[in-house]
């Protein structure tokens, strides 16, 4: 089995299949940690593929300075971060319309 790290470094040299590979493995976990935090599956969705794409736009950048499943995760992260911001801020705008 090839390590994560090795996986990663293939796919910055432009393998699609160690990129599949990295996919099949955390597709899966990653779900789980936005579905367990927002309760909502199409988002939880969304934000799995979100954390691909950034995985994909930033290849040409990465170095093995942490492992994988940290890489993903603090990916992971911040686009949860994100859609925490963003929720809040449409609910008190929301709620300021309401008021008004």
């Amino acid at each position: 089995m090839t390590s994560d790290e090795a996986l990663m470094l293939e796919f910055q040299g432009g393998s699609r299949a160690a990129f599949e590979e990295l996919f099949a493995r955390y597709r899966k976990p990653l779900y789980g940690f936005f579905g367990r935090r927002l309760h909502n599956p199409g988002r939880a969705e969304d934000l799995t593929q979100e954390t691909f794409l950034a995985v994909i736009r930033a290849a040409s950048r990465y170095e093995p300075r942490a492992s994988v499943r940290t890489y993903l995760y603090r990916i992971a992260l911040k686009l949860l971060a994100a859609e925490r911001r963003k929720f809040l801020t449409s609910s008190t705008s929301g709620q300021s319309a309401l008021e008004a």
